[in-house]
C-alpha cells in the first residue's frame, strides 16, 4: 500500500457531501466515546494514556464518505445511533485546510 500527502482541502473535495454539524454532541452526548468507527481519540499509541484528543469540528458525512474515509485514512469518524449519521471529527483548528495535511493510503 503507497500512501500521499494531501491537504484537508482536498481530501474534502473528494467526498460527496461535507456538512459542518457542530451540534452532534450536544444531541448525542455519548458519541465521543461509544461512536468512534475509526481512528484513534488517544494522542499517543498507548491506550492507557489519559490524553485523549480535542475534537474542534464535527461534519455530517454520508455512509460511503465514511467508508472512504476509513478505508484510506486514519480520520476520526464517528457514527451516531441518535442521529443515524456518520460524522468526521476534526482536530485542527485555526488553520486553512489548504495549510494542515494528512497521510492518505492509496
Amino acid at each position: 500500500m503507497t500512501s500521499e500527502t494531501i491537504t484537508y482541502q482536498e481530501l474534502a473535495k473528494r467526498l460527496d457531501s461535507v456538512f459542518l454539524f457542530n451540534k452532534a454532541p450536544e444531541l448525542d452526548p455519548e458519541l465521543y466515546y461509544e461512536g468512534l468507527v475509526n481512528g484513534s481519540l488517544w494522542e499517543s499509541d498507548d491506550e492507557t494514556d489519559e490524553n485523549v484528543k480535542d475534537i474542534f469540528q464535527w461534519y455530517l458525512i454520508s455512509p460511503n464518505d465514511a467508508d472512504y474515509l476509513k478505508g484510506h485514512t486514519d480520520e476520526l469518524i464517528f457514527y451516531s445511533n441518535v442521529l443515524d449519521e456518520y460524522l468526521w471529527g476534526i482536530t485542527h483548528i485555526g488553520a486553512s485546510w489548504d495549510d494542515v495535511y494528512l497521510d492518505f493510503k492509496d
